[in-house]
């Protein structure tokens, strides 16, 4: 059986401790409103609340229970963008509010919006209007602050209850209680010897009644115990106290706890790992090592990795390895904000910041030559993995004059991962800020202004995207940029296209493509080159055999997966054109097993079409009907009309002949089947899988029949490494790299890297 997917909470990794009573009551308050907030102060253990009551619900949510992090998010009007992401919708509409409820509508989920606070204006007009447009979808909210929505209930999460202390005699009441547990379990944790004894458990219980039961200050305190007694650490943290009483006496007490405990933990690091914690607070979703390096200035530059190690044991980062192997670290949020409050004071927030906006945009810019490389993969995954990172070095750039240029360059730059990843029309913002705010006429402005263009005219502003090629030529023809010129004559092809010309587009692309080549714009060129196929395949112009198989020569010379996925289309639904089915499958399914590689990418829906009017004209109707249902699925609620009508001109005739074939009541059974697949069993189905109701192979079956060694190299190709590269990763000889890829291959029964990849992935998921 397939698995059903019932949502994205993350596993927990260590154990949950007391508040029984808040999960009892959090269950029966969702069942009788469509709003539960849990709110109290930082560090009181919402977000772990929240996620162990989604976890106790699951069963009655049929439709999953699905956590967004807000807390990453900076800006309101991507509050519904992140919702929708994290559901794995696409970002490819003017409208995701709306997209959004139109999906949600008849399902039956929990959504887990967790840190709301800074953003609870943006949270609370999303909720509503989900709560008003959708019948069966529950929230469950955590914020410093009720979201004040009609019909919202309220649950204050408070504290965890503290061991009572006599103040005349100082004893202890044995009684067990949820703090001095989780204090306890968290020290045994840290250190295994950790034992409590009748001489400890009086200073234990006075510092679970000094930190007043918050979670976070008790776990931060357990911690100390594995180089302090805890007499030692009651000491310090009273010291700690008195000096946070005189400073901050606005501050609410159990904030002031708080901030103690974490600023306490701050004062036990280094000189070293104060400096390099402080710095590190402003990545956003996490980081890795080569980014700390590049962000972050210790002198010496050697002492990074030594503090880096330090913050990692004193618990101020964690650090996880992805499944590609990739180390990553994160920071919770109110240690982030703690040490971003502290950089500021100290007048180093805009230099650290600027650095990682460099960062970023270096980043960024790998797609001049990655995006239509053998790279391609490792480029998409990198920049997917630090989407917030990006989106904070935009948002600073965008706010400082002195960076809206380099905003200007990433917003472009980006351009592959707005389009291919189908965020559109984030994209679409972060270039109108961008230029809105640089508006001096460099290349760069003209590279902005052609990826402008480019997106809305595939949402269909042909107005908007006129005016900004317009611009884009005036600026590139004075400064001779050629490259950029070669993108604007691409856009001239679309937009003859989108205005119903599509002879004078293929003239046009045809142009644009031996343009680009000549002035080695490899990625334009088999844009142009993609572009004319499906021109001369709307034509059925006899131009299309040469241009397809043009496009495949550049993507196999380049390595290009995505790109080469698209040429595999391309070549494939050029063989159906030509009668040869055999060949054409071979190709598609090549398509499907390369598009695979790229999570977001919507262009498989354009390969189960071509197997859709393959299997037409086979006059396997059923299976023909049942794949259109299943390439509707992945496209649902896109919104990019251009795109859509370059094929619908073809699939369109092709659906209206197999529902003639068929009927009705038999083309919407099979069509409805076909939809209803989850997009692996739609995968399985494509590439030859006739049963997609068949049980699928455990996941730990297969891995099995390769080595750990092999393994490691299966997940490195899946990731787009070359054999060198691989050798240098793992540290192996290329010969013994070109050995352990010829044993996989042999082992799995492939017979190209692109295999390999595609069943990395499906075993991954």
């Amino acid at each position: 059986m397939a698995r059903h997917v019932t949502g994205n909470l993350p596993a927990e990794v260590t154990s949950f401790v007391g508040r029984g009573s808040e999960v009892a009551a959090a269950r029966k308050l969702l069942a009788g409103t469509r709003l539960l907030t849990l709110t109290g102060p930082g560090g009181v253990g919402k977000t772990r609340l929240a996620r162990r009551v989604g976890e106790a619900v699951r069963r009655a949510f049929p439709d999953g229970v699905w956590l967004v992090e807000v807390a990453h998010v900076n800006d309101g009007e991507l509050v519904a963008l992140s919702v929708a992401q994290a559901l794995g919708l696409r970002d490819d509409t003017s409208a995701p509010l709306a997209g959004l409820t139109d999906y949600l509508h008849g399902k039956h989920l929990l959504l887990v919006l967790d840190n709301c606070e800074h953003l609870i204006d943006a949270c609370a007009e999303l909720v509503d209007r989900l709560i008003v447009s959708t019948p069966d979808i529950r929230v469950l909210a955590t914020s410093r602050e009720p979201l004040g929505v009609v019909g919202e209930r309220v649950l204050p999460v408070a504290p965890l209850p503290v061991p009572e202390i006599a103040e005349d005699s100082g004893e202890v009441d044995a009684t067990d209680t949820a703090a001095l547990r989780l204090l306890i379990d968290r020290a045994t944790a840290a250190n295994p010897e950790f034992r409590v004894t009748a001489a400890n458990l009086g200073a234990l219980a006075a510092i679970c009644a000094r930190l007043e039961g918050i979670p976070l200050a008790l776990e931060l305190a357990a911690l100390r115990l594995r180089a302090f007694t805890p007499d030692q650490v009651l000491a310090r943290l009273d010291d700690t106290m008195r000096l946070l009483t005189t400073g901050l006496r606005t501050a609410p007490r159990r904030q002031q706890t708080l901030e103690a405990a974490i600023r306490w933990s701050y004062d036990l690091c280094t000189p070293d790992e104060q400096r390099l914690w402080e710095q590190l607070a402003v990545f956003a979703g996490g980081f890795e090592l080569a980014a700390a390096e590049s962000v972050c200035v210790l002198d010496p530059p050697g002492a990074l990795v030594d503090a880096l190690a330090g913050l990692v044991d004193k618990s101020v980062l964690s650090h996880r390895h992805d499944s590609d192997g990739t180390g990553r670290y994160a920071m919770l949020e109110p240690l982030r904000q703690f040490a971003l409050a502290r950089l500021a004071a100290h007048g180093d927030e805009y230099a650290v910041r600027v650095r990682h906006r460099d960062h970023y945009y270096e980043l960024a810019r790998r797609a001049r030559t990655e995006y239509w490389s053998a790279a391609d993969v490792v480029w998409f995954r990198d920049v997917t993995r630090e989407h917030a990172n990006l989106r904070a070095a935009l948002q600073f750039a965008l706010a400082d004059p002195a960076g809206a240029h380099r905003g200007l360059q990433i917003a472009s730059e980006l351009r592959p991962f707005w389009e291919h990843y189908r965020f559109f029309l984030e994209g679409y913002r972060w270039l109108m800020d961008a230029l809105g705010k640089d508006l001096d006429r460099t290349a760069d402005r003209a590279r902005a202004l052609a990826a402008a263009s480019i997106i809305a005219a595939m949402l269909s502003d042909t107005v908007s995207a006129h005016e900004y090629l317009r611009e884009c030529v005036a600026i590139a023809t004075e400064l001779a940029a050629e490259q950029v010129l070669v993108e604007a004559l691409l856009l001239s092809a679309v937009l003859a296209f989108a205005e119903s010309d599509p002879v004078r587009a293929l003239e046009i692309a045809e142009d644009a493509a031996v343009r680009a080549r000549a002035c080695g714009h490899h990625g334009t060129e088999m844009e142009c080159l993609a572009f004319g196929y499906v021109c001369a395949m709307v034509l059925a112009d006899a131009r299309a055999d040469a241009l397809a198989e043009r496009f495949l020569a550049r993507t196999a010379e380049h390595g290009s997966h995505l790109l080469g996925g698209l040429a595999s289309w391309a070549v494939g639904t050029n063989h159906w054109r030509n009668g040869n089915a055999d060949k054409a499958i071979r190709e598609l399914r090549r398509a499907i097993e390369l598009l695979r590689m790229f999570d977001r990418c919507v262009w498989t829906a354009s390969v189960f079409d071509g197997l859709a009017w393959v299997a037409a004209a086979g006059d396997d109707q059923y299976r023909a009907a049942r794949l259109m249902g299943a390439a509707a699925t992945v496209r649902r609620g896109s919104t990019q009309r251009l795109a859509h009508a370059m094929t619908d001109a073809v699939g369109e005739k092709v659906r209206r002949q197999v529902r003639a074939a068929l009927g009705d009541k038999d083309f919407g059974a099979a069509f409805d089947g076909g939809a209803a697949l989850s997009l692996d069993e739609a995968v399985g189905y494509a590439l030859g899988d006739d049963r997609p109701d068949a049980p699928s192979t455990p996941k730990s079956a297969v891995p099995e029949r390769l080595t750990r060694r092999e393994q490691d190299v299966a997940r490195l190709i899946a990731a787009g490494y070359s054999n060198k590269r691989i050798a240098a990763e793992l540290v192996i000889s290329v010969r013994t790299a070109e050995s352990h890829v010829d044993h996989i291959l042999t082992k799995l029964g492939f017979d190209s890297r692109a295999q390999v990849a595609a069943w990395v992935s499906r075993d991954a998921r």
